[in-house]
């Protein structure tokens, strides 16, 4: 390797490859935690060591430029390898220290992932807990998070996949919002209530039309993007709508309704990376998580 032609520091590198893929030097300095003038600093070095421009800026914004675009690839190479040497670090280091990061839909990190940090302070002190409340799937590969709770299997080969069980959901209202509407227990009335959520209404009328409900597109009068925002309302007594029967168990004020509907079969996995699995602090994580998520 000829070391000569190596003239170009890795924050610099590293500050090109977030700015290419967030679009921005303050989307750039959000997720490398720091400051714009920095990345901007950073990148401008690059340039000069390079000595190609990288990036053309205008009132738009950012675009790449032809030599940018080719080097991204090689970038991005880069930064997997880094992150690959971060995680084999990680395997050979064994003190259940440090930060370990989690993500998982809103619902949740607020009904069973609390509870297994709560647990996890007294077993694992030295550790520091960060959330990413999320129902969008992360990246394990590119670090995004060391532990995902999902509900499909990734197809990654490299990541680690746990069946913690099999769950499902089913429809609940508050009892104040039956009595509303005038709602008798055992009714198969579908017609006179409202819906709380989902984001995409026409994708769950087929769903439940799967399951011999025929809604209508009016019906869905509240729609939020937060499972957690949802189950609220439902709790607030402003409709009905889909929950979990692991979590309505605990929720007294929720009662479930048409029993003749087949409940909604999902699966909960436990995902992390093949490497990061024989790390001491992951596996605490990890197994701390799996028992919670089965008590369930």
């Amino acid at each position: 390797m000829n070391w000569q032609e190596v003239d170009f520091d890795w924050n610099q590198v590293r500050a090109f490859l977030a700015t290419a893929e967030e679009g921005s030097f303050s989307g750039a300095a959000r997720i490398l935690s720091t400051t714009q003038p920095t990345i901007t600093r950073q990148i401008a070095g690059l340039e000069n060591s390079l000595n190609l421009l990288l990036f053309e800026r205008s009132t738009r914004g950012l675009t790449m430029t032809v030599a940018g675009q080719q080097l991204f690839e090689h970038v991005r190479d880069m930064g997997s390898a880094a992150s690959r040497i971060s995680m084999v670090a990680q395997t050979v280091n064994n003190e259940v220290s440090g930060e370990v990061s989690i993500t998982a839909v809103d619902t949740l990190c607020v009904k069973f992932i609390t509870k297994a940090i709560r647990r996890l302070k007294k077993s694992a002190p030295g550790l520091t807990i960060r959330i990413f409340s999320s129902d969008q799937i992360q990246d394990l590969k590119r670090r995004d998070a060391d532990i995902a709770v999902r509900h499909v299997r990734p197809a990654q080969a490299s990541l680690v996949a746990k069946l913690v069980g099999n769950w499902t959901a089913s429809f609940y209202a508050s009892q104040s919002y039956l009595d509303q509407i005038g709602f008798r227990p055992g009714s198969k009335d579908h017609e006179n209530v409202e819906f709380v959520g989902p984001r995409d209404p026409v994708q769950f009328i087929e769903v439940c039309k799967s399951l011999g409900l025929t809604l209508r597109l009016d019906q869905f009068t509240l729609r939020c993007t937060s499972a957690l925002v949802a189950h609220e309302m439902l709790r607030a007594g402003l409709g009905v709508g889909v929950t979990a029967d692991a979590i309505a168990k605990s929720e007294p004020e929720l009662v479930r309704i048409w029993p003749h509907v087949p409940p909604i079969d999902f699966p909960v996995w436990l995902v992390t990376h093949q490497e990061l699995h024989t790390s001491k602090k992951i596996r605490v994580v990890f197994d701390m998580l799996e028992q919670v998520l089965k008590e369930a």
